[in-house]
């Protein structure tokens, strides 16, 4: 499952870098290669997965906004980066700011409203309530 579509990125990049970065040699120019992209927004699905996964229920449902544009920044950035093409400075930013914030997610720094992964392992911290505390005049205080 893709968190972004082919839309997703013509509405955000427009067409014409979309066309730009996705043809191999032999096609001709201006052809958009649907299958291309299809297969780097399931990688960029697949990496922002990789991230969320510790601390959330993945395939996140349903898709907030900003897991769609972290899927499209980082799939923009694999769209430009291949063969002759070399990303831009701007294409670069945005992919390195999709993996920071990722990073904050796994950190804890940034949350989704999504549905919270229970970690039952032993490298999970684990709180335990205090006893109750009686004073000299037998009440409790909790």
């Amino acid at each position: 499952m893709s968190y972004a579509t082919l839309a997703d990125m013509i509405d955000r990049y427009g067409r014409e870098e979309i066309e730009t970065t996705t043809p191999d040699r032999d096609s001709p120019r201006g052809t958009l290669d649907e299958a291309r992209v299809s297969r780097i927004l399931s990688d960029a699905s697949s990496t922002v997965d990789s991230y969320l996964q510790r601390r959330y229920v993945v395939p996140i449902q349903p898709v907030p906004p900003v897991v769609v544009r972290i899927c499209c920044q980082l799939a923009r950035f694999d769209l430009a980066n291949g063969g002759s093409n070399v990303p831009s400075e701007q294409i670069r930013a945005g992919q390195q700011a999709a993996m920071a914030w990722l990073r904050d997610v796994v950190a804890g720094k940034a949350t989704l409203d999504a549905v919270a992964k229970v970690d039952q392992s032993d490298d999970w911290s684990r709180f335990q309530s205090r006893s109750t505390f009686h004073s000299r005049e037998g009440f409790s205080y909790e």
